[in-house]
């Protein structure tokens, strides 16, 4: 029984690799999650939408996932989808989150528009 404590884990990291290895697969993963977000939105099927965004941005933050066409950031995303199905909290929790993460130079002057007006329209506290 004690041998497999020891050989349980270095299997695992054989199998799985190193550390670099493994933020390249989670980046990887939370790109799938987030186009599967991306058909579910276009097919209206929100609900779906907002658990693929949400479980996309537990895994790499907006802005996380570089050298890929993530036009459209999981957090953005799980606000919008969340407007589309009228879970006012759950939008503006994530618009807030998605302006306090936007970079200033993020070049998406139009979602961050959306997020604030959507937030002085239907939160009770400010966009930030």
């Amino acid at each position: 029984m004690r041998r497999w404590r020891f050989v349980a884990p270095v299997f695992l990291i054989a199998v799985l690799g190193g550390p670099v290895a493994d933020a390249s697969a989670v980046d990887e993963q939370a790109y799938a999650l987030n186009r599967d977000g991306m058909i579910a939105m276009s097919e209206a099927r929100f609900e779906d939408a907002v658990d693929a965004f949400r479980r996309a941005a537990a895994m790499v933050p907006d802005y996380g996932i570089r050298d890929k066409a993530l036009i459209y950031t999981p957090i953005f995303m799980t606000g919008w989808a969340s407007e589309k199905l009228g879970d006012v909290a759950a939008a503006c929790e994530a618009y807030r989150r998605f302006l306090a993460a936007a970079p200033a130079d993020a070049g998406e002057p139009t979602k961050a528009d959306h997020a604030a007006a959507y937030l002085a329209a239907h939160c009770d506290a400010t966009p930030n």
